[in-house]
């Protein structure tokens, strides 16, 4: 990982360098954005869109923007520049990215959950396994709407809001198809397979 020293921050030696990371751009800054006024998971650090010519043009506020802690997207270089407590949770944003591709949505014919559930391999993620539920829209078949996340492990809610009825659902569900959703998870079954061995509630 790249980092910025003290010097090039223009700080004292002792203070800690950021990383320089680079998850794809403004795209995911922008999605996040959203995330957030759809009220998904707020994000309290602020992302703020800049080019490498107005870093050359005004360096001060690239430094005052740096340590007050803000997200800097390069939309020029494809670079974000983060303070490192929020490298580890840009990782993981990427990665949830990039498993949109591999994503399959099952509605309640093949359920008996009431919303939509998506449930996916484990891809570049580092948490513990998980399904995800639809949640505005309750039968969407995107996954990039709002959500909640429901561990596979122990059935607990994980990120968003359900409502204890629908929560009671996905656990039935997770507890009779515990097994097969890891085995997918772990890529060690083909999503035919997953959709033949899924039981409904």
């Amino acid at each position: 990982m790249l980092t910025l020293t003290a010097a090039a921050r223009g700080e004292p030696a002792s203070g800690a360098p950021l990383p320089l990371v680079n998850p794809r751009l403004p795209a995911l800054a922008c999605r996040r954005q959203r995330h957030h006024l759809k009220g998904s998971q707020p994000r309290m650090t602020t992302v703020i869109s800049s080019s490498s010519a107005e870093i050359i043009a005004d360096p001060q506020r690239f430094l005052d923007d740096m340590r007050a802690g803000r997200i800097i997207s390069l939309t020029d270089l494809g670079y974000m520049i983060a303070p490192k407590t929020e490298v580890a949770s840009l990782a993981d944003e990427l990665a949830e990215e990039e498993l949109l591709e591999e994503i399959v949505s099952y509605r309640k014919d093949v359920t008996g959950v009431d919303n939509t559930v998506f449930i996916s391999p484990k891809g570049n993620t580092r948490h513990a396994p998980r399904v995800k539920l639809a949640i505005d829209p309750p039968d969407a078949i995107d996954p990039r709407g709002k959500t909640a996340s429901i561990a596979i492990g122990d059935g607990r809610v994980v990120a968003g809001d359900v409502a204890p009825e629908l929560l009671e659902q996905v656990q039935r569900f997770i507890q009779l198809n515990r097994d097969v959703l890891l085995e997918y998870w772990d890529y060690r079954i083909d999503t035919e397979t997953l959709r033949r061995r899924l039981r409904p509630v």
